[in-house]
């Protein structure tokens, strides 16, 4: 019995071969330039059906005609991108997979010329789940390709967090100081940028010096005349009221901020002045903007470390999350060099907060070596080391900081002793104490419950600390954001038989 769907497969393949063979057709495409330029024969009644692009286009007088047939060009789409779309528009079939990121960019950019809208929400949200590695890459050469097409909303966004959660993608590189000013706003316009406000006044009066006619030294301000000051404010006049002024600290405005006064409006530096000696009275005249809320706010580690710690707690053997999919949050509650590096203040910042992780930075080579506690901290019995048993908890490495393909994990194995709190030292892991931080040395005293770590680091070592943080751990609900639109594209094609996807 042949059923419906074999009729469909037929349809798509007898389009195919009407496409490849160009009979009958009525209208001819010359897609690309120069030695790469192809010519495509086909067929007017099947592009306007499937792209109201074509249907307007080619209604138009004032195309040329040889012998009854339309011709005209498009040299802006590549020919093998074009090659893509019709056989997208004559047969409903695409095969993402096997294009490369730069590829799916072009393909995405074309299909916002062209109007065709379902294909155009699939590259997105097939981009998100399956390119994420490319798009972290290269944030921002792929925010600067969306940004100017209004339906490409979906990985704009996507690429606004991933800058947001990792922002010196954007600001230590050298493509910042030729920025598109709209990204530029957009992102200075972001709640969650994780990055101090102070920085980001810096790296924005940089990048408004770079833009500058005449070339002048940031660290010679004395030197400044008044033409370049007034020069530079006309530059970052619109950027001004973008930096979250009041939450720059009182001694970093006066010492680092204050040399540039003549940039700043007079009423809002004099609101910032009297917040500063006053901050139990509001600023009458300047809205002030929310502090930031970065995700995480780590200085050792960046958000795709937490999202393979977050597939770590969940024992995912494989399809890690990435940073927009992780189920937890991490809440800073402690950092060691803030506070000295005093024990007092990790038992009052970090007990009874629940589930914690411990990242450290080695203070010589900058190796980072944590621990996954599941349990609230807390003393477990009597005395001053007491132990409490887990059979979750964990012990990880990353050997080279910023891979997270160098990391090394080992689990607990003596679940008895998994968990040690002692009074007078940090964070300790371990009936032999196989993980122990007292002040700012990192020890390892005898492996016992984690005989995985022998892996990375031997009895009897003490490593000396640069930084160490603590974080809570919690369950969030996922945003359900980009879900819905997937929803919404599925529930769209299941009314297109000529379509075929493969979303999130």
């Amino acid at each position: 019995m042949i059923t419906g769907s074999n009729f469909l497969t037929d349809l798509s393949n007898d389009f195919a071969k009407l496409l490849v063979n160009g009979d009958n057709h009525d209208v001819i495409i010359e897609a690309g330039e120069g030695q790469k330029r192809r010519e495509f024969r086909v067929h007017s009644l099947i592009l306007c059906t499937r792209s109201t692009y074509f249907g307007t286009t080619l209604s138009k007088n004032w195309l040329r005609k040889e012998k009854g047939v339309i011709v005209f060009r498009k040299p802006n789409i590549s020919s093998d991108i074009f090659e893509i779309l019709l056989k997208y528009l004559y047969t409903g079939l695409i095969d993402l997979d096997i294009l490369q990121g730069t590829d799916l960019l072009r393909l995405l950019v074309a299909t916002e010329e062209l109007d065709i809208q379902k294909l155009n929400a699939h590259i997105q949200t097939h981009m998100i789940s399956k390119q994420t590695e490319f798009i972290q890459e290269n944030a921002i050469d792929s925010l600067q390709t969306v940004i100017q097409y209004e339906k490409c909303t979906i990985l704009k966004d996507f690429c606004t967090d991933v800058i947001c959660k990792e922002p010196k993608l954007l600001f230590d590189s050298s493509k910042f100081y030729s920025l598109n000013e709209s990204i530029l706003k957009l992102i200075l316009q972001q709640d969650d940028l994780a990055i101090e406000e102070l920085e980001i006044w810096q790296y924005l009066l940089k990048w408004g010096l770079t833009q500058m006619e005449n070339k002048i030294n940031v660290d010679n301000v004395t030197n400044w005349t008044l033409e370049n000051f007034e020069q530079l404010e006309e530059i970052l006049h619109d950027y001004i009221p973008l930096i979250r002024w009041f939450h720059i600290s009182p001694k970093d405005f006066w010492r680092k901020i204050k040399p540039f006064k003549k940039l700043l409006p007079d009423q809002l530096y004099e609101d910032i002045i009297g917040q500063n000696l006053d901050p139990e009275t509001p600023p009458n005249t300047v809205e002030v903007l929310p502090i930031r809320c970065p995700p995480s706010n780590s200085c050792l580690i960046k958000e795709k470390h937490f999202a393979l710690i977050s597939s770590w707690i969940d024992k995912k053997p494989k399809n890690f999350y990435n940073f927009k999919t992780k189920p937890h949050s991490f809440e800073l509650l402690f950092r060691a060099s803030k506070e000295n590096f005093d024990v007092r203040a990790f038992h009052q910042l970090c007990d009874n907060k629940g589930p914690t992780i411990m990242i450290s930075k080695n203070k010589y080579n900058d190796k980072i070596i944590g621990g996954y506690n599941p349990l609230s901290l807390k003393a477990y019995g009597s005395g001053v080391d007491t132990w409490t048993e887990s059979s979750d908890s964990f012990i990880f490495h990353f050997p080279i900081p910023d891979s997270i393909n160098s990391a090394q994990i080992s689990r607990v194995k003596d679940s008895q002793y998994a968990i040690s709190y002692r009074t007078n030292a940090g964070p300790s892991f371990g009936s032999g104490w196989d993980l122990t931080i007292e002040n700012s040395k990192l020890s390892c005293n005898l492996i016992s419950s984690y005989p995985g770590i022998s892996d990375f680091i031997t009895s009897g070592t003490t490593l000396n600390l640069e930084d160490y943080e603590i974080f809570k751990v919690a369950i969030i609900d996922i945003q359900p954001r980009l879900m819905i639109k997937c929803l919404s594209i599925l529930r769209n094609d299941r009314k297109d038989y000529m379509y075929k996807v493969n979303l999130c």
